[in-house]
């Protein structure tokens, strides 16, 4: 009788844990979609958001995001600064007009540490991530670029670059040595 129970209580864990992934799924679909839909009204690449962004400090990511609901273009951007401490940045690009829209100083907590996290990346990186951003668009012919993101891979410096084409979605590591 015990083994029974135990057996009934591990199947009731298993299909309780699959019940709670299951949704997650779908949504992040749903995400990809409405934000696929969105990009389609925005002209701007964003290699050329990142040109932009390159006028408020070094861009260390970007990236289009629906921002309750509203489609912006965000690239942080980094201002080295060795006696008063770097200071980091989400500069708004105004992807209908092609110009900046605000800048805002990074305070958040979680955005800071990504930016530490982006800084820590492109530290050593040789090319730039509007660059490696342009190489990856180049590779993949009727792809744009919805995110570039530096990290490190094995030590070496990468952008993971999100392209979309339609409702195809691909990443892309390019090198940034």
């Amino acid at each position: 009788m015990r083994r029974i129970v135990t057996i009934a209580v591990i199947v009731c864990s298993f299909v309780a844990a699959i019940s709670w992934r299951v949704p997650a799924q779908p949504s992040s679909v749903v995400d990809r979609a409405a934000l696929g839909q969105a990009l389609a009204t925005a002209w701007l690449p964003l290699e050329s958001g990142l040109v932009l962004g390159s006028t408020q400090g070094i861009p260390i990511s970007a990236k289009y995001e629906l921002e309750d609901g509203v489609l912006q273009l965000s690239v942080y951007t980094l201002k080295p600064d060795a006696s008063a401490g770097d200071r980091f940045s989400e500069v708004i690009v105004d992807f209908s007009a092609g110009m900046i829209a605000r800048v805002e100083a990074l305070t958040d907590s979680a955005d800071l540490s990504a930016a530490q996290n982006q800084r820590a990346a492109m530290a050593s990186a040789k090319r730039s991530l509007g660059a490696a951003t342009a190489e990856a668009v180049d590779g993949n012919p009727g792809y744009r670029a919805v995110s570039a993101m530096p990290g490190l891979d094995g030590g070496h410096p990468v952008a993971e670059v999100t392209l979309v084409r339609g409702d195809h979605w691909k990443v892309v590591a390019a090198p940034l040595n």
